[in-house]
């Protein structure tokens, strides 16, 4: 059941557990790799119908009745539209003089940023439109080409001022999204403001500010990275190449964490209101379990990888000469690929998994008892954007 606070907000509860969840993954995974991916469509329908469908509300279970062939034809319909268009510019690039030929990457590439973000708004009213509770439909109404052309400028604001503008930029466009959201006839507000999320966070930018630029300024200073020129250069390099890298990965979560108390705390539809009580270190806690579950499995992918050629070597079956046969290079592609796709469903199971119940159960919603939404009359979206964010690599849960 749902855990209501003494004010009588009610917390989510997510029951979803890695054990049942573990028959779907491994079942998607091998699909996967039978079809050579034409099922990840149904397998991210899959999940996501096992989030949806295990997390409570006030003692009612969320749906999600999305289909994995409306993904399918979504994405099919992307590749009519985008195959053609790269063609064209392909020929067009190549036609053209050298600067006309950058001028039309250029202007292509902004043109794909700004199709990407449209095709994220678009999923989301797709993802909106499948999502049910007790009866009543989620929705979303708004542009997608305006939402695209919002978040290029300030995208473009953010790369100025490096980095100083994204809480500003956050705030922008999730008022846009909010205000564009409904349930039934009841519609979203978002009030959090971006010099909230900017007090919280410019800690956390001073250090990345100090983590990436560091290196840049002792180059400048030092005309290398080793103060000393006569020192171990190579390893002092590495070593501060490294430390940026894992700072980075540290503080990302982090942020995340901020980010979603954020959002969360200003986020309301029609009555209903949330306050958001995570943790800073909630996310970074999962991204280091992964983490270490990579690494065992990793570990143990690769003994088992030397085991076996060893074996085949000792058998003669790779040959005696400076090139391997075809068939050991195709073995070792698929072995990647596999794989891959494992790293992926073990990210499903210990990191989306975990990530979306600590979401969920760190909210508490007031009002839902005055929440009383009528079936809005708006139909399903289509599967377009999922689409073209798929075909773009953009795709998400």
């Amino acid at each position: 059941m749902d855990q209501t606070t003494t004010d009588g907000a009610v917390r989510p509860r997510f029951h979803g557990t890695a054990r049942a969840m573990f028959p779907l993954v491994l079942k998607g995974l091998f699909l996967t790799v039978v079809t050579l991916g034409l099922y990840r469509f149904w397998y991210q329908t899959e999940v996501r119908r096992f989030l949806w469908n295990n997390t409570e509300v006030d003692g009612d279970l969320l749906e999600y009745t999305g289909r994995g062939v409306e993904l399918f034809i979504g994405f099919l319909i992307a590749l009519a539209v985008l195959i053609p268009a790269y063609g064209a510019i392909f020929l067009i690039a190549t036609l053209a003089g050298p600067i006309a030929g950058l001028v039309v990457q250029f202007v292509a590439t902004l043109g794909i940023v700004v199709l990407a973000q449209y095709a994220l708004y678009r999923a989301r009213r797709y993802r909106l439109t499948r999502t049910i509770w007790r009866g009543v439909r989620f929705q979303q109404t708004g542009s997608g080409w305006t939402y695209a052309w919002r978040s290029i400028a300030w995208a473009l604001l953010t790369l100025l001022t490096l980095g100083l503008a994204l809480p500003f930029m956050r705030a922008s466009l999730e008022r846009y999204k909010l205000s564009h959201t409904w349930y039934g006839d009841q519609q979203g507000a978002f009030s959090a403001t971006g010099g909230q999320l900017f007090k919280r966070g410019i800690l956390l930018w001073l250090v990345a500010v100090a983590l990436i630029f560091g290196p840049i300024a002792i180059i400048v200073v030092y005309g290398t990275l080793d103060p000393d020129p006569t020192g171990p250069g190579f390893s002092a390099a590495h070593w501060i190449i490294n430390l940026t890298i894992f700072g980075v990965a540290v503080l990302v979560p982090l942020y995340l964490a901020i980010e979603f108390r954020w959002w969360a705390n200003g986020c309301s539809v029609g009555p209903a209101t949330a306050r958001c009580d995570l943790g800073l270190f909630a996310f970074l806690k999962v991204y280091l379990a992964y983490a270490g579950i990579a690494l065992l499995f990793f570990i143990v992918a690769g003994l088992v990888a030397a085991v076996v050629g060893y074996a085949f070597y000792a058998a003669g079956l790779l040959g005696d000469g400076a090139e391997p046969p075809l068939a050991a290079i195709i073995l070792a592609v698929m072995a990647y690929f596999i794989a891959a796709l494992i790293f992926a469903a073990l990210w499903q199971l210990f990191g989306v998994r975990p990530i979306w119940r600590k979401s969920f159960e760190s909210v508490a919603i007031a009002g839902l008892g005055a929440l009383t939404a009528a079936q809005s009359g708006e139909p399903p979206a289509n599967a377009f954007g999922e689409g073209v964010a798929d075909a773009l690599d953009f795709g998400g849960f």
